[in-house]
């Protein structure tokens, strides 16, 4: 490097060693992971502030999700009298109603950060009725709304447990319009989605392997209730990139069927889903049915080998900047780890991040330079 302006060396100096301090602060070598399914709020709209959740992924999270949950649950005391639930299975009523305060705390939150810390974090859209087919003008509201903060959409859950049949007026349906009028939105922006969607209905698995139980299923073959219908509303829409959550859509009561990684293995090795990804978040839930047995651990350990570019790792945890609790839904991994060695575990715990997330961020903002439309 050669200085022509002896006066600029000063400037110069104190330059470098303020992106030299920065660099420090968002070293990669220093963080184990990229969250990509992390939530900042809970069923309540409630969570910490964001500088201590910032605070909390020094040195252990370079960057992360900013997630909202889509629906809050209500207080109904002719249901549950004085007691007011925080979560949804606390409640027998249908309690849950998409708000749309939770994407505007999401957004507030992001914006409270200082500019540096921005970069450290992607603010995702959730709160959208999924059975309204007028959602894609609330998303494009919401662009328009909070520009330069969106980075995608998430956590979108279609079927998930006894969550679903508790959002008011019913669940939302695979084979509604409205949902592919809202991914019509999300793929013309080329965003990103994390999505929930459980393959099956909780317990049918255990249902279909309990002897007495099998004349309910008339002899037809062991599958998953909804693993075809989703495969298809997700070959409707290959603008969007997915990421399926859960290791495809497994949760508490939902297994993974013995064929679970062949159907998997299917899906990724297919072009028409070459848009599919798969996160290995909730792990506390979901990692005993892949770790369980070593044969798990080898089917689960190959099928990432045979895909590395199509798993990313999310933590799932919600409203709380506590480590101590955070870090344990990576540490339940630690078997996986193990058998991926070093690379791939980078690969898939961060790497894999960047690339997606640094698309669909770029993505997005193009799109509002090319659709302005400031609300005023």
């Amino acid at each position: 490097m050669c200085i022509t302006n002896p006066l600029a060396v000063p400037a110069l100096l104190l330059a470098m060693l303020f992106a030299a301090k920065n660099a420090v602060a968002q070293d990669p070598a220093e963080c184990l992971y990229n969250d990509a399914h992390f939530h900042i709020q809970d069923f309540k709209a409630d969570g910490p502030h964001i500088a201590d959740i910032l605070k909390m992924m020094d040195n252990h999270v370079c960057r992360s999700t900013l997630m909202s949950l889509a629906v809050t649950v209500a207080h109904d005391p002719l249901i549950d009298s004085d007691f007011a639930p925080s979560y949804y299975t606390q409640t027998d009523g249908q309690a849950l109603y998409y708000n749309a305060i939770q994407d505007v705390l999401v957004a507030h939150k992001f914006l409270a950060l200082p500019e540096r810390d921005r970069a450290r974090t992607d603010p995702l859209m959730s709160a959208f009725n999924l059975k309204d087919a007028r959602a894609g003008d609330y998303i494009k509201k919401m662009v328009y709304l909070y520009p330069n903060v969106w980075s995608g959409f998430g956590e979108i859950h279609f079927k998930k447990q006894e969550f679903s049949e508790k959002i008011a007026g019913g669940p939302p349906s695979l084979y509604s319009t409205s949902i592919d009028a809202i991914f019509d939105v999300i793929g013309e922006m080329g965003a990103v989605a994390v999505v929930h969607c459980d393959r099956d209905t909780p317990g049918n698995l255990a249902l279909r392997n309990d002897p007495g139980a099998r004349v309910f299923f008339n002899d037809e073959t062991s599958r998953p209730q909804y693993l075809d219908p989703f495969k298809a509303f997700l070959k409707r829409h290959p603008n969007v990139t997915v990421i399926w959550a859960h290791f495809m859509g497994n949760g508490r009561g939902v297994q993974p069927y013995p064929e679970h990684w062949k159907y998997l293995d299917a899906m990724l090795a297919d072009p028409v889903f070459k848009h599919v990804n798969i996160d290995i978040s909730w792990g506390p839930v979901i990692a005993p049915y892949f770790l369980d047995t070593p044969e798990h651990l080898k089917m689960t350990t190959d099928l990432i080998r045979k895909y590395p570019d199509r798993f990313l790792y999310g933590s799932d945890k919600g409203a709380t900047a506590d480590w101590q609790l955070v870090s344990k839904s990576y540490e339940v991994w630690g078997p996986l780890w193990t058998e991926l060695g070093p690379v791939l575990t980078r690969q898939v715990a961060r790497d894999n991040y960047i690339r997606i997330f640094n698309e669909s961020r770029k993505n997005i903002r193009g799109w509002e330079k090319a659709h302005p439309d400031p609300i005023e």
